[in-house]
């Protein structure tokens, strides 16, 4: 598909109106993606706020049908205030960012839900390698997409959530399972021809998907259970084993 696609460039920091606008002009629906990580509170500001806003602000004026925007959960949000304290003037500028990136891709439709859904992940993981910050590179971590199946799977298990669900803030954050890209991006897809489905397939779902559970699910993905599939296999392989060797000891026995 990406060979059908008609790339158009625009710096959404820089860019007048007129080049925004003509950027935007055939588009139907707009989905944003747009976000940075920084030390700087003003970059933060910049890159998850204004940013946002000037994209969704154009989208308005094109008369787009649809925003979506993939903003942070509302768990991770909570943490702001009381638990994120030695870092409150970046966090900070990042949550408003993002705010504000809300309202504009809640404007843009002239806020009206049924037209606005807005991705609410933790952390998400995807590709075939890592990516770890190195020293004097502030980089957003990546998980591989092998080892966050892995991590979210385990993390899905009921008494790990349980135990999320009793704990505060920044704890409660580290054990709610990650997501993958490929689920925020079909849910995205999804929401911006308006075919989201949650759970009741006659319902078009729009508005909030806040965390990795409802985004799976709008995505129409299951769990991942490649562990747990992989433990019946070995499983499985164990039994057949015994067995095998319960009827060689047993052949012994009879002086077979």
């Amino acid at each position: 598909f990406a060979k059908k696609v008609s790339w158009i460039a625009a710096d959404l920091l820089s860019a007048d109106e007129a080049a925004l606008d003509a950027a935007m002009a055939s588009a139907d629906s707009v989905v944003s993606c747009v976000g940075v990580v920084d030390p700087n509170p003003a970059v933060l500001r910049r890159g998850n706020g204004d940013a946002n806003v000037k994209a969704f602000a154009a989208a308005q004026r094109a008369g787009v049908g649809r925003a979506v925007y993939v903003s942070v959960a509302s768990e991770v949000m909570a943490c702001e205030e009381n638990w994120l304290p030695f870092a409150k003037d970046e966090f900070g500028a990042y949550f408003a960012g993002k705010r504000a990136a809300e309202q504009a891709a809640a404007d843009a439709v002239g806020g009206d839900a049924t037209k606005l859904c807005v991705l609410r992940p933790t952390f998400i993981y995807g590709g075939e390698s890592f990516e770890v910050p190195l020293p004097g590179k502030f980089v957003a971590p990546r998980v591989s997409a092998a080892y966050g199946r892995a991590v979210e799977e385990v993390l899905t298990l009921p008494p790990i959530q349980a135990l999320a669900d009793a704990l505060p803030g920044l704890a409660k954050v580290a054990l709610r399972p990650p997501v993958s890209v490929e689920a925020v991006a079909t849910a995205c897809a999804k929401a911006a021809l308006g075919a989201l489905t949650t759970g009741d397939a006659t319902r078009r779902a729009v508005g909030t998907l806040d965390g990795t559970e409802p985004i799976r699910a709008a995505a129409g993905q299951p769990p991942p259970k490649d562990l747990s599939e992989g433990l019946d296999r070995a499983l499985d392989e164990l039994g057949d084993q015994t067995e095998k060797l319960l009827n060689w000891v047993q052949q012994k026995i009879d002086g077979k």
